[in-house]
């Protein structure tokens, strides 16, 4: 047994979630944002809310707190992708996922998967909606691989950190591509050199700004030379951004193209737009006995009540991230198993501290002295999760604030702060929101009634997924 990620992989139901929770947090993507959440196996449901940033940031977006309707990788934009939980087992009460008795593992059978939506990015060093970063979990690797926040081989049997934190030497195991090539240093030289080079628009490209050179003296060596010391670079080099590709599929028809350019447990077949995405058993998956399901097949559907029903019905086996109106009633299901956790990542509201009236720093502030973060959560995610303190880490988290910056709502000081700044009868916003997210409307529509009353006039304009990370990448927004 490699470890429980690997066992989880080839045949629990969580094998999805555990994937999933593990590509995102190591991102940084994402730095990634966390927070407390509720998740299931046999759904998976992220809720966690976040504080704001109390402090200066000009010619920036700020954020400011909320709950997760998705998730993200790091590097990307915490307001639009989708925020994945990391599962704990519950069935008749919490327990933990590595305390779960699973049984016997089995050999054979196709896991059905429902999701929201369909896939934005197949290529893992760009892809940041949830699709995107569940089939790469699935079907990519890099060196390493974050195991419940602790790194561990993947691609790279051994590594060595020199005295001076400044050279990492990665020796490489034996794996192979799904295209049946066997791996070699040059590929990770190729893979990492792409996701820094800005003409592939990765979005996670500059938390890769410490790395000075990349070289593959041999066949299994691969030294990566920082340019000053980086604590998380071992995690980073464990997102889905450092996924090693195969840069002959690549060139030859694109990651979108059978055999997918990944050395991953599992191979996509087939990705029949609006309908489904077909994923097979890797045969020669570097870990011996691995994975265990013939195969993975994913679907997608918007309608919470329609997603709720699939999994009630057994017409689907893994619902990842239910509605949270239907969590309680799912958890109380005796024939469904459920696993829940602490949520990899926060959604934020953003505002344009590039654009009038939210260069002030007195708006932003006002705006966040206005904000109840509780009935937000309330409202947007059933009181699932749990505030943030400040910025996007929780408070049990290294680096989390256990104070708030904010703390209760404040509409006096919020309404001076306004008036400090030339506003004194508030002003008219813009704030856009993705419209098919039911969470992201409920929470906007809170911060529409609230802001009010500090007599900023929110007008909420919903877009598709993509439309809002093409927005907040041009900073053509307001909030």
């Amino acid at each position: 047994m490699k470890t429980q990620r690997h066992r989880l992989l080839a045949g629990a139901l969580a094998a999805t979630l555990a994937l999933t929770a593990a590509a995102c947090g190591g991102d940084d993507d994402d730095t990634s944002t966390s927070a407390p959440a509720e998740a299931t196996a046999t759904t998976a449901a992220g809720g966690a809310t976040s504080a704001p940033e109390g402090t200066e940031a000009p010619a920036a977006p700020t954020a400011e707190g909320t709950t997760p309707d998705g998730t993200a990788p790091a590097g990307s934009d915490p307001a639009t992708t989708e925020a994945e939980a990391m599962p704990d087992a519950v069935f008749g009460g919490e327990i933990k996922l590595e305390d779960a008795d699973y049984g016997d593992p089995q050999y054979g059978g196709t896991l059905r998967l429902l999701l929201r939506l369909d896939v934005d990015a197949f290529d893992p060093h760009i892809s940041t909606d949830t699709t995107g970063v569940v089939v790469g979990a699935l079907t990519y690797e890099g060196l390493v691989e974050n195991v419940r926040g602790e790194i561990k081989p993947a691609l790279a049997e051994s590594w060595e950190i020199s005295d001076d934190q400044l050279t990492y030497t990665f020796t490489l195991g034996e794996a192979t591509f799904h295209s049946g090539r066997a791996v070699t240093s040059e590929d990770v030289l190729f893979s990492l050199n792409r996701v820094m080079d800005p003409a592939t628009a990765s979005p996670n490209m500059n938390s890769y700004s410490a790395i000075e050179s990349i070289e593959a003296p041999d066949e299994k060596t691969v030294v990566i030379t920082l340019s000053r010391p980086h604590a998380p670079m071992l995690f980073l080099l464990s997102a889905l951004s450092s996924s090693v590709i195969d840069s002959e599929a690549l060139a030859a028809g694109g990651v979108v193209a059978v055999p997918s350019g990944g050395t991953g447990p599992f191979m996509l077949t087939e990705h029949n737009v609006g309908r489904d995405i077909k994923l097979v058993k890797h045969e020669n998956y570097r870990v011996e006995g691995f994975p265990y399901l013939d195969g993975i097949d994913i679907t997608w559907n918007p309608d919470d009540n329609a997603r709720a029903a699939a999994i009630r019905s057994g017409s689907v086996d893994v619902l990842f991230r239910p509605s949270p109106e239907f969590i309680q009633s799912m958890k109380e299901d005796p024939a469904l198993k459920w696993y829940g956790g602490s949520g990899s990542l926060s959604l934020h509201l953003l505002l344009n501290a590039a654009r009038p009236p939210f260069d002030d720093v007195r708006v932003r502030q006002a705006v966040f002295y206005a904000l109840d973060r509780q009935v937000l959560l309330d409202v947007a995610n059933n009181g699932l999760g749990l505030p943030l303190n400040g910025g996007y880490l929780p408070p049990d988290r290294m680096g989390g604030l256990t104070e708030p910056v904010y703390g209760a709502p404040d509409i006096e000081k919020a309404k001076a702060l306004l008036a400090e700044a030339g506003y004194p009868d508030g002003f008219d916003a813009e704030l856009t929101v993705i419209g098919t997210s039911a969470f992201q409307v409920r929470q906007a529509e809170v911060e529409q009634q609230q802001l009010a009353e500090i007599g900023i006039n929110v007008t909420i304009v919903p877009v598709e997924a993509q439309v809002s990370r093409d927005i907040t990448s041009s900073g053509d927004f307001d909030m």
